[in-house]
């Protein structure tokens, strides 16, 4: 549905072709290593992206395990798998690919809105809007895939622009396999492309098939039950939106205060513009989607708000960009960037937050592993007997330990290991133990605000 709209003729604009443009594979591979330079900044993957790690180390070894954790996602296992084969460095190469990601959906966003009419002004109030979405770089940055989805997404909107309608299956292919709401699009744009295209009806197919395993199939393999990552993801923290009065219009509220007014007006306006009405009612259909999802009892998380808002920046700022076509390259340009200025000084303060957020996350994972190795390494913990940690560390610290994520319980149970986080005691080595569960717990080791305990000597 959202790539239909781009067969239109816009007024004033041929269509590009590819080799006006750089190539994709070429951009691609700079934001790669774009963002592989960031790693020499502050880097950690948070809780999902540790557990897909696992799971990949798992799935190499031929003992994945799925019983616990968060939802399963195809796409960032399958590469994690492969990064398992060099354990030390997997965590940073999954989180440079999640980074590109979120530098390609910018870049995309940028050549996508300039082609559907937008122009250079439209492509840059669209970009910035997206950088200026509430947690989108946050979340390219601590690994999640939001950014990596949004990136594929606009990369089949470009490739059908250019009729290379198959490829733009197989991008929306790899879309299907790290959110399920994209499966309505996805397959709507596979029956299209079997009804104009005959030869590729087996390719359609048989991307049906693989999409289904994939999801379904290695669930069957980790914990017997195919449908666990949905049965997962209804079981959220008492802080989700599913728990509101009306979690559906919850949603709602939260994408629009996510969302620069820029790119809601602008989506406003695409909504009479028959060219660009079907990637504006794409956007909204896909929050519907949330918001539905939301009233059956999933978390409703902002990450799963990412694309629908994604694409109401391309179509905001296509909207918007039409508008300057009488005016001059310059001007337009001057326009784009004085409308741009005011709501990137209004998300300042939430941009400097989400660095904050980022620094915090790697200062607490490199902590961690001093930790462990200060406590005696993860033999010694293994060896001990039961191993605890807070609700959002068990990820992260199951990777360190190398034990499946149900290894990882809550409650400190003796004789075991607690690794805590925040609180306050003695200083080492002359702490005296510490009671928990009416049993005595020797502090070992002590790294920034992680403390590790025990009661094995």
């Amino acid at each position: 549905m959202a790539t239909r709209a781009a067969t239109l003729r816009m007024p004033g604009r041929r269509r590009a072709t590819a080799a006006a443009h750089p190539g994709l594979r070429g951009i691609a591979l700079g934001c790669l290593v774009i963002a592989a330079l960031t790693l020499l900044g502050p880097a950690a993957p948070t809780y999902d992206p540790y557990a897909w790690l696992i799971w990949g180390r798992e799935i190499l070894h031929g003992s994945l395990d799925t019983n616990f954790g968060p939802s399963w996602k195809p796409l960032p296992v399958a590469l994690t798998t492969v990064f398992a084969l060099v354990p030390s460095a997997a965590p940073m190469l999954w989180l440079a690919v999640a980074r590109a990601g979120g530098l390609l959906a910018l870049v995309m966003t940028f050549r996508v809105t300039r082609r559907l009419g937008g122009g250079v002004a439209g492509g840059i109030v669209a970009a910035a809007s997206l950088a200026l979405v509430s947690n989108y770089l946050r979340f390219a940055a601590i690994g999640d895939s939001e950014g990596l989805l949004v990136a594929l997404v606009l990369v089949g909107i470009e490739l059908h622009l250019e009729g290379r309608h198959r490829a733009a299956l197989w991008a929306g292919f790899a879309a299907a396999l790290l959110r399920p709401e994209s499966w309505v699009f996805v397959g709507l744009y596979g029956l299209w492309l079997a009804r104009r295209d005959k030869g590729s009806r087996k390719l359609v197919a048989g991307l049906t098939i693989v999409t289904l395993a994939l999801w379904f199939g290695p669930e069957v393999w980790g914990s017997g039950n195919a449908l666990r990552a949905g049965q997962r993801a209804r079981d959220p923290n008492p802080d989700a939106l599913t728990f509101a009065d009306f979690p559906a219009w919850e949603v709602v509220k939260r994408a629009v205060a996510m969302t620069p007014l820029l790119a809601l007006l602008g989506t406003l306006l695409a909504l009479g513009r028959r060219p660009l009405r079907l990637i504006a009612l794409t956007a909204i259909v896909w929050l519907a989607e949330v918001a539905v999802m939301t009233e059956l009892g999933f978390s409703g998380n902002e990450r799963y708000m990412i694309a629908p808002i994604g694409l109401a920046c391309v179509a905001g700022g296509a909207a918007l960009g039409g508008l300057t076509r009488r005016l001059s390259p310059r001007t337009a340009l001057v326009l784009a960037v004085v409308a741009v200025a005011p709501f990137a000084a209004l998300r300042a303060n939430g941009l400097s937050n989400a660095a904050r957020s980022v620094n915090y996350e790697a200062t607490l994972m490199r902590d961690l592993t001093t930790a462990v190795d200060a406590s005696g390494g993860a033999d010694a913990a293994r060896q001990c007997g039961s191993i605890a940690t807070g609700p959002f560390q068990v990820t992260p610290l199951a990777w360190r330990l190398d034990v499946p994520i149900e290894r990882i319980g809550l409650a400190p149970q003796a004789p075991g290991v607690v690794f805590r986080r925040g609180v306050g005691v003695p200083s080492l080595p002359i702490a005296p133990p510490i009671h928990i569960a009416d049993r005595a717990y020797l502090p070992v080791a002590e790294v920034g605000v992680w403390q590790a305990l025990t009661t094995c000597r």
